[in-house]
């Protein structure tokens, strides 16, 4: 049978026989629309937790903690495990690793306060967290320029903030006699941090948002931070100072919850207020991959290293939405599977009422193939219209699903515009999966149409 014919003996019988395969149509619909509709919001999840909050592909390495800090409490001074350049290098020497982040913490006491510029008042805290990265990590996120030490060789020489010119501050070292003239050092603070401040702390205070305001107004705020004093306790070297820093943006290498600065500069801090060790060694190492599934490779060889992740939020979630994920697509294949039963039974009614016609088509010279094809034609038009509908009823679904969280949902930390992600590629599988389940449910119908006898069909009519 040529495919001019097929085509038209597939067209004739749609027309024919629309109400039940709208009705048979109608499952495979349903059953793709909720196909597309939890794997885009699989996928929008996976977007924002583990993109923006939980980064899948990378891993924060520490030194595995030890019941040897609480000894030294009792004992002496706590020196924390820290991890030497060897680490690093032996690192960034793992198959699968694109980069390597070391960081170096404050090993001293700190506070902070300011903000006015922006806030219309003060804030502060009274213990401030934060570390150092080199600048040219920040690379796509800050201009590196704007993130490097500023204390200049040539600097003019201070001894009180007075002696420098305004907008800068005199850095002077704890047992220094005199110190250099310095501009704000520059700071960058996370998306995680600005989210919470916006939806959570701000509201609590009647403060505004600052999420913009820090990218576009951030090089006039200042803030005063004291080192070697906290509400916890003070250094155990160097004696109670003040400098000044700047926030100069965001970027997804900083630290959670504090600040991040040059490692310069924390490197020259940590050697006034913690010592040397402090300052020449490592406390973190943000270690980046290829691919998410290389991350419990480069886990597993950290340990060789006495390293362990220092946050498994991103592998718990990624579990949790792909378990999730899987029960919602479960969900859709059942949905799918019941619709391919609809399309069998509808198809072994229509091989019954329409025996005579296979059976003349069969005595006119239509081969067993050709009635093979025939359904199993009709049956492919039919998932793949449905399935198109389906996708389209999927994507109306999220549009108005947006559009209530919108209206419905307040501002929380990383709420998207959109809890949905729709690559063209999902449209495809939608519409494959529908044109797969419709051609698998007519099989059995084709077959036994397949093996019509004409001389005992038509016989029986006369």
């Amino acid at each position: 049978m040529r495919t001019a014919s097929l085509l038209l003996m597939v067209r004739r019988e749609l027309a024919r026989t629309r109400g039940p395969l709208f009705s048979a149509g109608f499952g495979i619909a349903v059953g793709v629309g909720a196909l597309v509709f939890f794997l885009s919001l699989g996928l929008g999840a996976r977007k924002v937790l583990l993109g923006e909050v939980f980064p899948i592909n990378q891993v924060e390495l520490e030194p595995q903690k030890t019941s040897a800090g609480l000894l030294s409490l009792l004992g002496g001074p706590h020196e924390p495990a820290s991890i030497d350049a060897e680490t690093v290098a032996a690192l960034r020497a793992i198959d699968g690793v694109t980069e390597v982040y070391p960081k170096l913490r404050f090993r001293f006491p700190s506070m902070a306060r300011g903000g006015k510029e922006i806030l219309g008042r003060e804030i502060g805290t009274h213990e401030m967290v934060g570390d150092g990265i080199d600048p040219e990590l920040l690379s796509g996120d800050v201009d590196a320029q704007l993130f490097a030490d500023p204390l200049k060789a040539d600097a003019k020489v201070c001894r009180v903030n007075e002696d420098c010119p305004e907008a800068q501050y005199c850095e002077l070292p704890s047992e220094a006699e005199q110190g250099k003239c310095s501009a704000p050092v520059p700071a960058v603070v996370s998306r995680y941090l600005v989210e919470l401040f916006d939806h959570a702390v701000a509201p609590a205070h009647g403060l505004p948002p600052v999420a913009e305001t820090l990218v576009t107004r951030a090089q006039g705020v200042v803030f005063d931070m004291t080192l070697g004093n906290s509400l916890l306790g003070v250094a155990r070297q160097g004696k109670e100072r003040k400098v000044k820093i700047r926030v100069v943006g965001i970027s997804s290498k900083a630290i959670d919850l504090g600040v991040t600065l040059p490692a310069p500069v924390v490197r020259r801090w940590n050697r006034e207020y913690a010592g040397h060790k402090a300052a020449d060694t490592y406390s973190s190492l943000v270690v980046r991959v290829e691919d998410a599934s290389a991350t419990a490779h480069v886990i597993t060889a950290a340990q060789n290293y006495s390293l362990s992740p220092r946050d498994t939020r991103a592998r718990d979630v990624s579990v949790l939405i792909s378990s999730v994920l899987a029960i919602l697509l479960l969900v859709s294949g059942v949905i799918l599977l019941v619709a391919a039963l609809n399309i069998t039974h509808t198809f072994r009614v229509l091989v019954t009422e329409r025996a005579h016609e296979i059976g003349l088509y069969r005595a006119l010279g239509a081969t067993r193939g050709d009635m093979r094809r025939w359904l199993l034609s009709m049956a492919a038009v039919v998932g793949i219209a449905a399935g198109a509908v389906g996708c389209v009823v999927a994507r109306g679904a999220a549009w108005i699903a947006d559009w209530r969280g919108r209206v419905d949902l307040p501002d929380f930390p990383f709420k998207p515009d959109s809890f949905f992600v729709f690559p063209p590629w999902l449209f495809a599988v939608g519409v494959a999966f529908a044109a797969i389940f419709a051609v698998l449910g007519a099989v059995g119908p084709a077959i036994r149409a397949a093996h019509t006898d004409p001389a005992r069909t038509l016989g029986r009519d006369r």
